[in-house]
C-alpha cells in the first residue's frame, strides 16, 4: 500500500488504494499519476549528485520486481520510442474535457433548500487533484481540513454517505470536470487522539457511480474556504451495481450488440497482451491476466480492464524515469573514465555536483532532462485525459467503442514492431554469429 498526499489547493486528505490481484493475496502497488507528473520537474543536479555517489556499484543491472500484473525488464535502449499512441503529436488535452465554469467567488450562493429537477440531487464536491477515479475503485482518505471534517459529519448525519470527486484542471485553479465519480463512505475511523488532532478521520470509500454536475451552488466558499462546495448532479444510470449487470440497455439495439462489442474488446486486449509478451515490451502485462478478462457492465468487468490499462500507462511513466537515470549514469561513467585520480578522489568525498562539471557535460545533462520532460509529460497526459473522456460516455455501448478506440493505436504500434521483428529475423543478413549483448541475458525481462 502506498500513501499519497494530494497537492491540490482544495484537497485535505492523503489517499491510498490497493487492489486484489487474480492470484489471491498478492497486492498491486499503484503509482499515482500526479507523482509521475512531478517527476518531470525533478532537479537534475540532485540526480547527478546521487548517481555520482553510487557509481562504484553501477555495474549492477537496474532491475524492477516483477509481479502478477506487470513485468518490467531492465532499462535498455529502445529505438521504437515511448510506446504511446499518437507518439510525437502534441495535443491540447484540456480542450477535450467537458469542464464546469470557473469558480466565481462573487456569484451569489443559492439559498436552501436548493431548487432541483426530478432527476437531480445535491451532493458535496471534494476536489482531489488531477486524478481520474474509476468506478468500483477503492480509496482511503485522511481528513484533516476543517471544511471537509464538517462535510463528513454532514454526510454521516443525513445518511447519504456520498460525495463527488471531480478532476481538477492541472493548468488552472477552481476549474473542475463536469463528469465525476461518486465516493461512497464505507468506513470511518476517528483518529484525533492518535494524531494530536492533525488528522480527524481515516475513511475508506468505493467509487459507486458517475454523475454529471449541472452547476455548483456555492462558488463563494471556494474563495474563503469557509465550507465545502456543493453541486446539483444527475446520476448516470448505465452502470452495473455491486456485481449486477447494467440495467440500462438503451445504447444498444439489443443484448447481442453488447455481447459482440464486449467480446471484440476482450479479444483486442488479449492480442495486445500477447504481442507485448512476444516483443518483450519493457512494461507489459502478464499473460495470466487474460484468463479472467470481461468487458461486461458489472464489477470486475469493463472498468477492471480500464483500470488495468490506466495502471499500464502510469507504469510507463515510471519506466521513463528509469531510462533518464540510466542515461545520466552512462554519461557520468563515460566522463569519469576520461578523468584522472584527482577527480575520483573528489567523487569519493561527495564533492561532484552539476555545476562542477565542464559546460559541455552540463549541457548534455540538461538536454537529457528536457527530452525526458517532454516525453514524460505526454505519457502522463495519456494516463489522465482519455480516462476522463471515458467517464463522459453516458452509455455502456459508447464506452465500449471509446475504449476500443483508445487501444487501437497501441495495437497498431505493436503490430508494426512485430512485423519488423519478423522481417529482420527472416532476413539473410541475420545470422547466429551476431555478438551477444545485454538483451541476450536470459534473466532480463523474464516473467517471475
Amino acid at each position: 500500500m502506498m500513501r499519497v498526499t494530494s497537492s491540490s489547493p482544495s484537497s485535505s486528505s492523503s489517499s491510498s488504494s490497493q487492489t486484489s490481484l487474480f492470484s489471491g493475496n498478492l497486492l498491486r502497488r499503484r503509482h499515482h499519476v500526479r507523482f509521475a507528473a512531478r517527476n518531470t520537474e525533478r532537479n537534475i543536479t540532485t540526480l547527478v549528485t546521487s548517481l555520482t555517489s553510487s557509481l562504484p556499484s553501477s555495474r549492477r543491472k537496474n532491475r524492477r520486481r516483477s509481479h502478477l500484473l506487470f513485468t518490467t525488464r531492465a532499462a535498455s535502449p529502445d529505438a521504437s520510442g515511448s510506446g504511446s499512441y499518437d507518439e510525437g503529436v502534441k495535443k491540447d488535452w484540456t480542450e477535450s474535457i467537458q469542464w464546469l465554469p470557473f469558480m466565481n467567488v462573487s456569484k451569489a450562493t443559492e439559498t436552501e433548500p436548493i431548487v432541483t429537477k426530478e432527476n437531480e440531487v445535491v451532493l458535496p464536491i471534494f476536489p482531489l487533484g488531477s486524478n481520474v477515479h474509476l468506478p468500483y475503485s477503492e480509496h482511503v482518505l485522511n481528513i484533516f481540513e476543517p471544511r471537509y471534517r464538517a462535510m463528513y459529519n454532514d454526510i454521516l448525519f443525513n445518511g447519504s454517505r456520498r460525495f463527488v470527486v471531480p478532476m481538477c484542471d492541472p493548468q488552472a485553479q477552481g476549474h473542475f470536470s463536469k463528469y465525476a465519480c461518486v465516493f461512497y463512505l464505507d468506513d470511518l475511523k476517528e483518529v484525533s487522539e492518535q494524531t494530536n488532532d492533525q488528522v480527524k478521520y481515516v475513511c475508506s470509500h468505493t467509487c459507486v457511480s458517475v454523475v454529471r454536475i449541472e452547476r455548483v451552488v456555492n462558488d463563494t466558499v471556494w474563495g474563503d474556504r469557509s465550507s465545502y462546495l456543493k453541486g446539483v448532479c444527475v446520476e448516470i444510470g448505465d452502470y452495473g451495481k455491486e456485481g449486477e449487470e447494467g440495467a440500462d440497455n438503451s445504447g444498444a439495439s439489443d443484448d447481442g450488440e453488447y455481447t459482440t462489442k464486449e467480446s471484440m474488446l476482450v479479444e483486442k486486449f488479449t492480442r495486445i497482451v500477447q504481442m507485448q509478451q512476444e516483443l518483450d515490451e519493457p512494461v507489459r502485462f502478464r499473460e495470466e491476466l487474460v484468463k479472467e478478462l470481461s468487458a461486461k457492465n458489472k464489477k470486475g468487468g469493463f472498468w477492471r480492464i480500464v483500470e488495468l490499462w490506466q495502471s499500464l500507462l502510469t507504469n510507463r511513466v515510471n519506466y521513463k524515469e528509469t531510462e533518464l537515470q540510466r542515461d545520466v549514469q552512462a554519461l557520468l561513467q563515460s566522463f569519469m573514465k576520461s578523468q584522472g585520480p584527482e577527480f575520483a578522489e573528489k567523487q569519493s568525498r561527495g564533492e561532484i555536483t552539476l555545476n562542477s562539471l565542464p559546460e559541455n557535460i552540463q549541457n548534455q545533462f540538461k538536454q537529457l532532462q528536457i527530452n525526458y520532460q517532454e516525453e514524460a509529460r505526454e505519457l502522463v497526459n495519456e494516463a489522465i485525459y482519455p480516462f476522463q473522456q471515458l467517464l463522459e460516455q453516458e452509455e455502456h455501448v459508447q464506452r465500449l467503442d471509446f475504449f476500443s478506440d483508445m487501444l487501437v493505436n497501441e495495437e497498431n504500434r505493436l503490430q508494426t514492431k512485430l512485423s519488423l521483428k519478423n522481417l529482420f529475423s527472416s532476413s539473410p543478413s541475420s545470422s547466429s554469429s551476431d555478438s551477444p549483448d545485454e538483451e541476450d541475458d536470459p534473466t532480463t525481462g523474464q516473467d517471475n
